[in-house]
């Protein structure tokens, strides 16, 4: 009698082990299949383009659209949620950025993070992905183009111009 009493008590235990077990590799397999984290958000602007840099633990897939009158670039992250890190990205736009006025950041959907760039003028944006290296984890890049590029000979007119002002006022 004794010995059946402890092996009901054995199955009873094995029982709960094998639903806890069960339990926690289902939240894995949920982890995995929606959840991407954002680890750092970056913006480098310049007179060619401005790169903008989302870095996260998992790939992250995305669809986007060029809207005009005023020039946006609308951008949906799919399997995200919204966090501090990626709210920062706001914050990082410079007023002396040519090509970007702000972003917008914000829960589209439950698992899609939707991105306005209000630009300040049209854009050619090439996006794409770098995988982990070194420090670095999954990369989606933003290049932002404009869709009509710096004349070089201006370029050089406008630094000389610079250069010759300077000059004068030493």
């Amino acid at each position: 009698m004794r010995k059946e009493k402890v092996n009901s008590s054995r199955r009873r235990n094995l029982k709960t082990s094998a639903k806890l077990l069960s339990f926690a590799l289902l939240l894995g397999e949920l982890e995995l299949a929606w959840g991407a984290k954002i680890l750092g958000v970056r913006i480098w602007p310049s007179e060619d383009y401005t790169r903008v840099t989302l870095e996260s633990d998992k790939p992250l897939p995305i669809t986007q659209q060029i809207l005009s009158n005023p020039d946006r670039l609308v951008v949906d992250v799919q399997n995200l949620e919204l966090n501090p890190t990626l709210r920062d990205i706001v914050a990082k736009v410079k007023p002396n950025d040519p090509y970007v006025a702000q972003i917008r950041v914000g829960q589209f959907q439950p698992t899609v993070v939707r991105l306005v760039f209000d630009l300040k003028e049209a854009v050619k944006p090439q996006l794409f992905t770098l995988d982990p290296v070194a420090e670095y984890q999954y990369r989606l890049i933003f290049d932002l183009y404009p869709t009509n590029p710096p004349d070089p000979l201006m370029q050089l007119v406008k630094e000389s111009a610079k250069k010759e002002k300077v000059l004068v006022e030493e």
